[in-house]
């Protein structure tokens, strides 16, 4: 005879088993996330379905990671779609979410994919410090893997922001630990970074190696995305070195593909070569229709509103973080509060038993807390300030690609009409003051942008010994064909003696292009221009003269001052905005050079830019 107890157990495993049944395994959920990471771009639709599932399962069976996969999910799918601002929103409350649960490896993913959206946007700088959380996070675990990719990402971001120096320095690194520790992880993005960083250096034969290695790697079944890549840098690159048959080849497959993965940001900058490699061919007509289609994607995926909104949630972001912190703050000095009460106590009862030392002590170490709160309260505001000044940089680049554009597009529809063989003189004359006048625009946009960013950046110097002769004598060349419009007579430094100077090349290559600018420009046709050394004991002097107007002694008490005006004008029309010298001012103290003038007016104006040694 069958047992009452028996039949219960075998009741009670049955119902067991339809519980289970009925709840979700979290591993199932795990396991259908990692599956949704490797869906591609045109699987959106997947994505947001996965996401929901994910979430609904998580609910029941209390899997407290469900929302956070699910909305990292949701962010990748708006991220394919080109919705940025619906996309930074999800990585945001995914990050919210990790640092809640202190899941240190969501938190790295979220950053990753914050400071990647970020660069689809062209906010360059808040995916910089971005990335420079996640590789801090990255480090402190001491994950090898996550460190190599977090050093690669830094020095793709580095190369967006023109520091082709810095970049390599990160990249070199994160090239050695692969090495090191025998991982392909993250290689592929070394190599085409690498290449970039030469090819912004103008070492286009390095550049090309590094980009023919990388697709060599990627030729194969599903690296599209990744061939993408290499076909717009071999193009790129082929463009600078005149092969033009294998730059069209190129070009025409990176745009196939682009279209081929359904992304617009790619067919964007697909687009964007193909302009450069047809103005290269003086091809203008299909220059200006690969700009036009450029434009129309370029904008279309990020414009003044959208960047608006984005900074208008980073801040709500870091709103509620402040807020956080202001609570424990408040609970900080209430505690402190507390304390004082009770040294007064101490401090009275001290008092009253006569024992000097020990309130000497307690007043001693009262001050010293007082001086570390007010130190942490200073260190608060200078990140404030911090945070205010990135949000203006922020705005300035948005003002850079939305002015610029216009001005480029007038740029080459001009070069178009210029070509035109039935024009007659007078209208050619009018086709180049538009093109002069689109040019001039373009550069006092630029020379603005450059004088705010001075204004609000302290970039760390990169600092390395150069051939000061062979320097002056490349930017000398540089200026040739502006001299030679003026009939300028433009002379390098004697190269009978080879001077070297430590110090940062950018920095100096642009105080010498605004010195020669100016020399030129205000130096009437057969006048010469001379760009000198002079080498003695204790100082270098880098010295720019010309035969111009000179600057009278109650003007030059201003000529450094930003936007000031003076009364001698160009000797042909040129547009003067008066920041040229505030810049070549600003840049010099950076260097911790001096800048002088020597000059009087009809004699002619010398200015020296000294370098102790």
């Amino acid at each position: 005879m069958i047992s009452y107890r028996f039949i219960l157990a075998v009741l009670l495993s049955v119902y067991g088993g339809l519980l289970q049944a009925q709840q979700p395994d979290t591993n199932a959920i795990k396991n259908l996330y990692d599956l949704s990471l490797d869906f591609p771009d045109d699987r959106v639709t997947d994505l947001r379905g996965n996401a929901d599932k994910i979430e609904t399962q998580s609910s029941k069976t209390g899997f407290t990671k469900g929302r956070l996969l699910a909305n990292r999910l949701r962010g990748l799918a708006e991220e394919y779609s080109g919705n940025y601002e619906a996309a930074i929103a999800f990585y945001l409350q995914t990050l919210n979410d990790a640092r809640a649960g202190k899941w240190i490896e969501y938190e790295i993913a979220a950053l990753s994919d914050l400071a990647i959206a970020y660069s689809e946007v062209k906010q360059y700088e808040k995916a910089r410090d971005v990335y420079k959380q996640s590789l801090q996070l990255s480090l402190d675990r001491g994950e090898v893997s996550s460190i190599i990719s977090g050093l690669g990402n830094l020095g793709a971001i580095y190369n967006l922001l023109d520091k082709p120096d810095s970049a390599r320095l990160f990249l070199e690194e994160g090239l050695r630990l692969s090495n090191e520790y025998n991982t392909s992880q993250s290689l592929s993005s070394i190599y085409n970074n690498l290449g970039n960083v030469f090819f912004k250096k103008r070492d286009y034969q390095k550049a090309l190696n590094y980009f023919i290695t990388n697709k060599a790697l990627h030729q194969g079944e599903g690296q599209e995305t990744l061939l993408w890549t290499d076909y717009l840098n071999l193009g790129d690159v082929y463009i600078e070195l005149g092969r033009m048959d294998s730059a069209r080849f190129y070009c025409g497959e990176a745009l196939r593909l682009a279209k081929l993965l359904n992304s617009r940001s790619k067919e964007a900058d697909s687009y964007a070569l193909l302009a450069k490699l047809y103005e290269r061919l003086g091809r203008y007509r299909e220059a200006y229709k690969f700009q036009q289609n450029w434009y129309q994607l370029d904008t279309a995926l990020v414009n003044q509103e959208t960047a608006a909104s984005i900074a208008e949630m980073q801040e709500r972001f870091n709103a509620r973080d402040r807020e956080k912190q202001n609570q424990l703050l408040q609970a900080a000095i209430e505690k402190e509060k507390l304390q004082n009460r009770n040294l007064r106590s101490l401090s009275l009862a001290a008092f009253l038993i006569l024992v000097l030392s020990v309130v000497l002590l307690i007043v001693y170490r009262k001050s010293n807390r007082q001086l570390v709160k007010v130190n942490a309260v200073i260190n608060r505001q200078k990140e404030a300030l911090s945070e205010l000044n990135q949000e203006k940089n922020n705005l300035m680049s948005i003002v850079s690609h939305d002015l610029s554009t216009p001005f480029s597009s007038i740029h080459l529809w001009s070069r178009l009409l210029e070509t035109d063989e039935h024009m007659n003189e007078e209208q050619k004359k009018a086709t180049q003051n538009i093109r002069k006048a689109a040019e001039n625009g373009e550069r006092l946009i630029r020379q603005i942008l450059e004088v705010e960013r001075a204004g609000t950046t302290q970039e760390k110097l990169e600092l390395e010994e150069i051939n000061l002769t062979a320097f002056l004598h490349h930017v000398v060349d540089q200026f040739q064909p502006v001299a030679n419009e003026k009939k300028i007579r433009l002379y390098g430094p004697s190269s009978e003696s080879e001077v070297y100077l430590l110090t940062d090349q950018q920095l100096l290559q642009r105080i010498v292009e605004n010195l020669l600018s100016n020399a030129i420009k205000f130096s009437e046709p057969g006048q010469p221009v001379r760009v000198l050394i002079e080498a003695g004991p204790v100082f270098t002097d880098l010295i720019v003269e010309d035969n111009g107007p000179g600057i009278s002694k109650q003007e030059q008490q201003q000529l450094f001052s930003r936007y000031g005006r003076l009364s001698p004008k160009p000797t042909a029309g040129e547009a003067s905005t008066g920041l040229g010298l505030s810049i070549v001012k600003r840049l010099a103290n950076e260097l911790s050079a001096t800048l002088h003038y020597v000059g009087e007016p009809g004699k002619g104006s010398r200015f020296l830019v000294r370098f102790k040694k």
